[in-house]
């Protein structure tokens, strides 16, 4: 065995270790049972990925495949953990769980084939399923940037832009790697690859031990106590919202909000959070927005109902629709409806 092949294998292990800590971590967590599930899933494939290729050399071809093909399922398990952790509002659309499954299907083949003939894969399967992987990494970023602003918990909050540079210089060694290789992976490319993947675990570690050692990422359902200090705070807020019509802003932004009530932006967010239990901006401004909708569609038969979601602050009727029918679980027309029969 060369240097740099024990250099290999020496950050295989070591980005092994990293993985394994926080599959650990994330297992004792008080995490929902869905969120832990999927990173466990996640992590399983990552390890799998790290430890398959020193180990394939020495297992039966017909075996080996089967082992490896954790580690093919890593792309859409990182988009939907990812999706998971930061989107609290609504589940996947039925075209990304479509384009995952088809990914699926081509990703185990092509990885059955490699293994059983143990020949490099050709270009015209290749390049899709890598591109499909780097959509899906894309797709994971995106979610996580997309939603930093609205997002109330302060740990989850300040482990956004780690979270999605971690994913960045993972994803990008390892597609990029295979996608010029063809799997036929140089040893210092190899090197590099496998360094900057211990250096990303690491990182990613270390910030959740210093920032949320308890890896609790999505609130479990325990009840909220407000905190004394922020009472009057809660108070001012609310009186902006109920009197002042605030949440009929389509533009307001937490940020708003605390320059109106003169307190820092992380106060707010914490109170949001903590002492009133929601988990992102849009959850308590929609609260609101959705009470004076639910009011007017019955006080106001007459009037449309698209009137009625852009006067309450919503930028679409689809946005209402969907927000109002996860709260009444009906849509606005009829909710109204049944108001009307009712009365």
């Amino acid at each position: 065995m060369t240097t740099m092949t024990t250099a290999i294998l020496v950050l295989r292990i070591l980005a092994t270790s990293q993985v394994l800590l926080a599959a650990t971590a994330l297992a004792i967590s008080s995490n929902p049972y869905r969120t832990r599930l999927l990173g466990l899933a996640l992590m399983l494939g990552v390890v799998s990925y790290l430890l398959s290729a020193p180990v394939f050399v020495h297992i039966n071809l017909e075996v080996g495949p089967w082992l490896t093909l954790p580690a093919d399922v890593v792309p859409p398990l990182l988009f939907f953990f990812t999706w998971d952790l930061f989107e609290d509002d609504r589940e996947p659309p039925l075209f990304v769980w479509l384009i995952a499954a088809l990914y699926l299907v081509v990703a185990l083949w092509l990885g059955l084939e490699r293994g059983a003939t143990n020949a490099p894969v050709n270009t015209y399967w290749l390049v899709p399923l890598q591109l499909a992987k780097l959509g899906f990494a894309i797709g994971a970023m995106f979610i996580v940037w997309r939603g930093r602003e609205n997002d109330v918990v302060e740990s989850r909050f300040k482990l956004r832009r780690v979270f999605a540079a971690s994913i960045g210089v993972i994803v990008a060694a390892v597609v990029a790697t295979e996608l010029v290789t063809g799997w036929r992976v140089p040893e210092l490319t190899e090197l590099i690859g496998m360094a900057a993947i211990f250096i990303a675990t690491l990182m990613l570690n270390l910030a959740f031990l210093r920032v949320n050692p308890s890896f609790v990422l999505r609130d479990s359902g325990a009840s909220v106590s407000v905190v004394p200090e922020d009472t009057s705070l809660i108070d001012a807020l609310n009186k902006l919202m109920s009197e002042d019509l605030a949440y009929t802003n389509h533009d307001l932004r937490i940020a708003d909000l605390a320059a109106s009530l003169r307190v820092p932006e992380y106060q707010l967010r914490r109170t949001i959070n903590r002492s009133l239990g929601y988990q992102n901006f849009n959850q308590f401004v929609n609260r609101y927005r959705i009470e004076e909708a639910a009011r007017r569609l019955t006080d106001e038969p007459r009037t449309p109902v698209l009137t009625i979601a852009l006067d309450v602050g919503f930028r679409s009727i689809s946005s209402f629709n969907t927000a109002f029918r996860a709260h009444y679980e009906k849509t606005p027309t009829d909710y109204r409806k049944s108001r009307v029969t009712d009365s």
